[in-house]
């Protein structure tokens, strides 16, 4: 590697790269993933992989070369909360509900915490019935997403604002000290190699971030997160501040350990020191042990970045794409873009990545990106409206889902360049025929073709057409849905205690579009609007 010190800009953005990189290496490998490959090998380069899917029905899930999972999608969506400005706000009632459409590989918390707001608009901490699951989430969900912060604050030296946004980041979707330190650790870190304009040396981020423990360790302050810290001592289950100590404290012996065990150089053994880290434990995915983890692998392979990614992203049981994820944003904050491997720049939304740190770092974020937005909407004449910003439909697939019917997954791009899917699932009706992945808007060349004895042209024809006639059947059979109520059934609604303290009228009325858009199961449907299935098949009864 060289010494020459990479720019601040070239550090973030190798940062943001080095993040989804690290995220896209070793997403297939997360016990997880549900990878159907089951023991994948070891490369240098990204590979195409299959994932089993079970939203919004079972179906097997292509996943491209260089494909990142949630760990890079929240990282994107902080990013352009940030960029929006009242970033709090655009997080929490745009970002997240928006993401539920297009997650991929979501964590349990993250995934209640969006729901939350989707569904009932509150935060999970301001809910009785969730507070104490909430304050129980210590996973590495937050940490993975706070580069943005980071990268937004290089101009404003105050490393406390910084700490105070990463812990106001955090709370929307974790609530114990583990979710939190690791956040903070990570932050600190990251800040220090972003403001580092000298050679690093060995050892030396460890130390620091020993020496900083007064900066990420501090408890959330008291007069600017009263009502959350009230919410910790009522709802808990455990002593809060005592909590809290107890995992500084076990963080620092680690960061002891770390420091120590470096001294051995080439008689390390990463492994073994990983397991010590309890990266292989019960609490793999927890906020402080990806940290640790990661500025364990940072300290160690400075000198070369492309070994210390690939390290955790093919540790085999941890916590593989976000201990990769971040272990890869604090290479790439320090050494830039240039070391990067010519087969690791197909990572997904390479361009939008860099263009996310161009804007996080601009005095006048907003009016930069209005400029850029102008510029890219003048180019295509199809941008849709969505809570996010603009975005275009760039491609349409299908994948079967048994003798039941197709899940359509669209292929999205936002104004700025990140691209997405959603899925649909669309059932099979009147004895239809099992056919293609495919529909009108894809090209003929990607239907599968029949037997080479049957393969005439007319077939084909008769393929699309055959997809065509299901996709008005769906339609049709949607537009003459009808949601009727009866007095009987009003009756054995009020009866549920449940109808009367955790439902509205928007909610009612969601889960009758889920039924008539999406043809979805009742179990699906109570789970996801938190109700006892009785109530639903109730509610599903009056559509007609």
């Amino acid at each position: 590697m060289s010494t020459t010190i990479p720019t601040q800009i070239e550090k973030c953005k190798g940062a943001m790269l080095a993040t989804a990189i690290g995220d896209a290496l070793g997403w297939p490998n997360e016990p997880r993933s549900k990878n159907r490959i089951k023991k994948p090998k070891v490369n240098d380069f990204f590979v195409e992989w299959t994932r089993s899917c079970k939203n919004p029905r079972w179906h097997d899930e292509r996943i491209l070369p260089g494909e990142y999972s949630d760990d890079t999608q929240m990282t994107l969506s902080v990013a352009r909360s940030i960029i929006a400005g009242d970033w709090e706000r655009f997080l929490a009632e745009k970002e997240l509900p928006f993401w539920l459409r297009y997650e991929r590989g979501g964590g349990s918390a993250l995934l209640k915490a969006a729901r939350s707001i989707s569904d009932k608009k509150v935060l999970l901490w301001q809910s009785q019935y969730n507070a104490k699951a909430y304050f129980s989430a210590g996973g590495n969900g937050a940490t993975m997403r706070i580069l943005p912060h980071v990268i937004a604050s290089a101009n404003k030296p105050d490393t406390e604002v910084l700490m105070l946004d990463v812990i106001k980041d955090t709370l929307i979707s974790h609530g114990h000290p583990r979710a939190f330190l690791g956040a903070t650790c990570y932050a600190f870190a990251l800040d220090y190699l972003m403001r580092k304009d000298t050679v690093l040396e060995y050892g030396e981020l460890v130390s620091a971030v020993i020496d900083g423990q007064q900066c990420w360790g501090a408890s959330p302050n008291s007069d600017v997160f009263s009502k959350w810290n009230e919410a910790a001592n009522r709802f808990a289950g455990f002593d809060y501040a005592q909590e809290w100590e107890k995992a500084r404290n076990n963080m620092m012996r680690q960061l002891e350990f770390i420091k120590a065990s470096l001294k051995k150089g080439l008689m390390l053994d990463d492994t073994k020191m990983l397991t010590v880290l309890e990266c292989f434990g019960s609490v793999n995915g927890a906020g402080d042990v990806a940290t640790l983890a990661a500025i364990y692998l940072a300290s160690r392979y400075a000198t070369n970045p492309t070994l210390g990614i690939k390290v955790p992203a093919f540790s085999f049981n941890a916590d593989t794409d976000t201990i990769a994820s971040i272990t890869g944003g604090l290479l790439g904050m320090l050494c830039g873009t240039n070391w990067i491997p010519n087969e690791w720049k197909v990572v997904q939304d390479y361009d939008c990545l860099v263009l996310m740190a161009e804007l996080l770092l601009s005095d006048n974020k907003k009016t930069n990106t209005k400029n850029g937005v102008m510029a890219v909407q003048s180019q295509n004449s199809d941008w849709k409206n969505s809570s996010i910003g603009k975005i275009r439909l760039v491609d349409i697939g299908h994948a079967p889902n048994g003798k039941h019917g197709v899940v359509q997954i669209k292929k999205w791009q936002t104004v700025l360049g990140q691209t997405f899917y959603t899925k649909n699932f669309h059932p099979f009706y009147n004895g239809l025929e099992q056919e293609t992945k495919t529909d009108e808007q894809m090209r003929l060349d990607t239907i599968p073709m029949p037997a080479a004895s049957d393969a005439t042209p007319q077939t084909v024809v008769q393929q699309v057409t055959d997809v065509k006639n299901k996709k008005r059947t769906i339609e049709t059979q949607q537009r003459n849905s009808k949601f009727m109520l009866d007095s009987r059934i009003i009756e054995s609604l009020l009866e549920k205690p449940a109808f009367k303290t955790n439902i509205t009228i928007g909610k009612v009325l969601r889960i009758v579009l889920a039924f008539i858009e999406k043809n979805e199961n009742v179990a699906d449907v109570a789970k996801r609007f938190d109700l006892n299935e009785e109530m639903v098949k109730l509610i599903k009864m009056c559509i007609k």
